[in-house]
């Protein structure tokens, strides 16, 4: 396999008021659309994409799409991108949640707490990496981007870059940011970018 780019786009500001937001289909808010709009603008000032994938959430759909025609590129749209399911918890105000559950976000990484009818740590990461694995057979060119949501980039990066969960979660790629990586198969990747958001 050639090397090539993958950009993990996180979707831009939503209005969440404070809760924690999974499933829960939020759209983009102004400024949250034109932080995409600018890191879209960079992404492919780097290089003309050849293969975009997203979320079918609307958060990341809407924006993709529209990237999509605006560079002639087919769109693969793939619940494996989704956000995590938190169930019960999903909407919740985070302030209750941390005073309820306190520590959650780590024990839910660690598979000692499950959100009450939501998914599992393990199988969340299961079917984002399967759902990567399936577009990288499919995908094709030197530069590749994936719209997708918080969660599921920090999976991404904890597996592409060998880190714990953990330690993924401390690089931290905003609302409307990206991360870059260089892909060779058999080879580590490695982090060449990291952007935040900078709305115009």
């Amino acid at each position: 396999m050639n090397p090539y780019t993958l950009t993990l786009l996180r979707h831009g500001e939503i209005d969440h008021q404070g809760r924690l937001i999974g499933r829960t289909d939020l759209a983009l808010t102004d400024a949250g659309h034109a932080q995409m709009r600018t890191a879209w603008d960079a992404i492919r000032a780097v290089a003309p994409v050849t293969a975009l994938a997203a979320s079918p959430l609307s958060r990341c759909r809407a924006f993709a799409v529209e990237a999509a025609l605006e560079a002639s590129l087919p769109l693969k749209l793939d619940a494996g991108f989704a956000e995590m399911d938190f169930g019960a918890w999903d909407g919740e105000p985070l302030a209750a949640l941390n005073a309820a559950e306190p520590g959650w976000g780590g024990r839910v990484e660690r598979g000692e707490l499950v959100p009450p009818g939501g998914e599992r740590f393990e199988v969340f990461r299961t079917r984002v990496l399967t759902a990567l694995a399936q577009w990288t057979r499919d995908a094709s060119g030197s530069h590749r981007v994936l719209v997708a949501h918080g969660g599921v980039i920090t999976v991404l990066l904890a597996e592409l870059l060998s880190l714990p969960f953990s330690a993924a979660r401390l690089i931290a790629v905003p609302r409307g940011g990206f991360a870059q990586l260089s892909i060779l198969d058999g080879h580590p990747a490695y982090l060449t970018r990291l952007t935040a958001p900078c709305a115009r």
